[in-house]
């Protein structure tokens, strides 16, 4: 499937439509009870419409992540304080990072894993996967603590490194 960014504005627009199709269904049913007529009905689209933009009901989040996830490593570059601005970002996203570690987690370790240094080894790639998992999801579920204090509290609970393995 294209990249989000590489789309037509039509094409865009029915991705677009279908993922909120899909998370509106999921505040009612579980991923894996989600089949592509029920993606279809609550959108108004075909399923041709459907399987010319996915393959299946998995690949909307996996394609959506993936877009996200590539923004927020296009946009962090100009920023100076890496951690707020992580935690900044993800604010906008975290119900679907925490939706993807409870129903989804392969689309979690595929993406970020492709963003990942390739060098580094599966235990690296799995520890930055693990404090993702581990800060993202769990301030979603609590959605109490703005980005600041969530910078001030992981900078009290982490070393450097361990903050400079979730960053990079």
């Amino acid at each position: 499937m294209e990249k989000i960014e590489d789309l037509n504005k039509k094409s865009y627009d029915s991705q677009l439509k279908i993922y909120k199709a899909l998370r509106q269904i999921l505040i009612t049913k579980s991923l894996n009870d989600i089949t592509v007529t029920d993606i279809c009905e609550e959108c108004n689209c075909s399923r041709s419409t459907f399987y010319r933009n996915f393959d299946n009901v998995i690949d909307i989040l996996e394609i959506f992540f993936d877009y996200f996830y590539d923004r927020y490593l296009r946009k962090r570059v100009n920023e100076e304080n890496q951690l707020l601005f992580f935690l900044k970002y993800w604010t906008r996203h975290r119900d679907l990072v925490h939706l993807l570690k409870t129903q989804a987690p392969m689309v979690l370790y595929t993406v970020v894993s492709k963003y990942t240094d390739p060098s580094w080894t599966d235990f690296h790639k799995k520890l930055k996967l693990d404090l993702f998992e581990i800060i993202i999801p769990s301030w979603s579920v609590t959605k109490t603590q703005t980005p600041e204090e969530m910078e001030r509290y992981l900078k009290e609970i982490f070393t450097e490194k361990a903050i400079d393995i979730l960053l990079n």
